[in-house]
């Protein structure tokens, strides 16, 4: 072999070289793409909008008003609930299932009583509750801002569309502020004689910390449109339930 033939194998080697050294960064550029690519993509679930471990408990003041359309009177009532995770267990469906143990007491100085019993399930795709022995779905996973669902799926209620308006902003409960919360209308209806709207809050970490939930509705035959309804309804309700207490136990 000359020496210009040699030259030009070496010459050809070197190419060869840089031509897989090349080839090989790129690929690894790829990979580190596609591994930037498979973070950015991560989903957040939202489990943690709805928790089920034993012995978390919130407590809520409730403000209660109801409008009597047979005394044609406008009762109020102030009280508080505790609602408490006492228990795991396998439903038939063989589901876990959350035991949910409601207390009630007028204020702070009485102690609590037992008011009744409702259950919770957290699935893969949904949060239910079963509330005197109603299922409602409560929750849908993974979270999304506008996502709807029918939150009456699994009652013989009718139909009940549910949007999750707000997703991840923070909010104040009275007293109590929340870094990250998600905001569930269940039902905005009105027009001049009736209203029913109804509205849920759940914080991260936390669960329910707010619900509101009015039924109004003017009976009379002759209506005066000049009043808002709610000087006006001669029956119905106006609940809101508002945290003022969270922990476990």
């Amino acid at each position: 072999m000359n020496g210009q033939s040699y030259n030009n194998l070496r010459n050809y080697f070197k190419k060869y070289q840089l031509f897989l050294m090349l080839s090989a960064l790129g690929a690894l550029t790829i990979l580190h793409a596609c591994s930037k690519d498979k973070e950015v993509v991560q989903v957040e679930i939202g489990y943690e909008y709805f928790p089920d471990e034993v012995g978390n408990f919130i407590i809520y003041q409730v403000d209660s008003i109801h409008y009597n359309d047979f005394t044609l009177s406008i009762d109020t009532f102030k009280f508080q609930i505790k609602e408490k995770i006492s228990e795991n267990f396998t439903d038939l469906s063989n589901r876990v299932t959350q035991r949910i143990e409601r207390f009630y007491r007028k204020n702070e100085t009485e102690n609590w009583v037992l008011k009744d019993v409702w259950f919770s399930n957290k699935t893969n795709n949904s949060a239910e509750k079963v509330e005197e022995n109603i299922r409602f779905v409560k929750l849908v996973f993974p979270l999304k801002k506008d996502n709807e669902w029918n939150g009456n799926r699994y009652n013989q209620l009718g139909e009940k569309t549910y949007i999750m308006s707000r997703l991840h902003e923070p909010a104040t409960i009275g007293s109590l502020n929340f870094d990250s919360t998600l905001y569930v209308l269940q039902q905005a209806d009105s027009n001049l004689i009736e209203k029913n709207f109804a509205c849920e809050i759940y914080g991260k970490h936390t669960g329910l910390i707010y619900k509101k939930h009015i039924y109004l509705t003017d009976k009379d035959s002759v209506i005066n449109f000049t009043l808002p309804l709610e000087l006006r309804a001669k029956a119905g309700f106006d609940v809101v339930y508002r945290a003022i207490s969270f922990g476990n136990e």
